[in-house]
C-alpha cells in the first residue's frame, strides 16, 4: 500500500510557484525565477511521488528527490499516541503532508494485526 502526500498541499505549492514565476516573468528574471521553479519542481514532486510504501514486510521511506530510502521492517511498527515507531526509535513520516486517507489505511493496518510484544 502507498502513502501519498496531500495533494491540497502540493495544490498550494503549485500556486505559490505559479505566482513567484508570474511576478518574475513580468518583473525580468531574477532570484525569484529560481525560487518559483524549485517550488514547482518540489510541488510536481508531491503529486507524482509516494511519501512511504507498506508491504507486508518493511515500510520503505521515499525521498522526495532521488534515490534515498529509508526501510523499517513492518514486524517492528507500532503505534503510540499517534506516532509510528519502529521499536524504539520514532518513524519520520510527517503525518500532517500525508493523504489523510492513505494514513487512516496505515492506522487502520496496523491496529488490525496483533500487537507486538
Amino acid at each position: 500500500m502507498k502513502i501519498r502526500y496531500s495533494i491540497g498541499f502540493a495544490l498550494a505549492m503549485l500556486i505559490c510557484s505559479a505566482f513567484v514565476l508570474g511576478t518574475s516573468l513580468l518583473t525580468g528574471p531574477s532570484v525569484n525565477t529560481l525560487t518559483g521553479v524549485l517550488i514547482l519542481g518540489a510541488a510536481i514532486g508531491f503529486m507524482v511521488r509516494p511519501m512511504a510504501e507498506l508491504t507486508e514486510k518493511e515500510l520503505t521511506l521515499f525521498a522526495l528527490v532521488g534515490p534515498i530510502k529509508k526501510r523499517y521492517p513492518a514486524d517492528q511498527l507500532r503505534l503510540v499516541d499517534g506516532r509510528l515507531y519502529s521499536g524504539d526509535k520514532k518513524v519520520r513520516l510527517a503525518v500532517w503532508a500525508a493523504n489523510k486517507d492513505d494514513w487512516r489505511a496505515l492506522l487502520q493496518r496496523l491496529q488490525g494485526r496483533a500487537p507486538s510484544a
